[in-house]
């Protein structure tokens, strides 16, 4: 069975955005992946920071309606792919993280930076099944069973 997998991370610099970009390109490669729901792709009604012709974007209704969204995407999801930029870390990531070990997902989480020079949260490093080091690992990860492993990095 395929599973649908919830893809985290954020896009607001152009590592990340090339993150995001690399890792949709690998999970459809990926023979255990059936849907991938990218959040930065179902913005309420569209919108976006660049894209806002009646002026929503940051107010409550869009800000309400995007976080809706989110919620019962990561409640669909069979479990998630969180990536990670120690260099620019994104809170609203972090949040997915907490959300879905909360809910029990299983977390994939990916970090291509040096593991022991850029130490994480306990939190962060706790809520976490298993940490992949690069995003091309995503395409021939097997998401049938994801066993869990203790985070291979520094913690703080």
């Amino acid at each position: 069975m395929q599973k649908q997998i919830y893809l985290a991370g954020g896009w607001f610099t152009p590592k990340q955005a090339s993150l995001v970009e690399r890792a949709h390109v690998a999970l459809k490669q990926n023979p255990t992946i059936g849907y991938i729901h990218s959040p930065q792709e179902h913005q309420y009604k569209g919108v976006t920071e660049d894209h806002d012709p009646k002026g929503m974007f940051g107010g409550y209704e869009w800000a309400n309606q995007t976080y809706q969204n989110d919620i019962i995407a990561m409640d669909l999801a069979d479990m998630a792919v969180v990536l990670w930029d120690m260099q620019d870390e994104d809170t609203g990531t972090a949040f997915e993280v907490g959300y879905l070990n909360a809910c029990h997902k299983p977390i994939v989480f990916v970090c291509e930076d040096d593991l022991q020079a850029n130490p994480i949260n306990l939190m962060l490093a706790k809520g976490i099944t298993q940490c992949l080091t690069s995003v091309d690992e995503l395409a021939t990860f097997d998401f049938q069973f994801v066993a869990g492993e203790p985070y291979p990095g520094q913690i703080v």
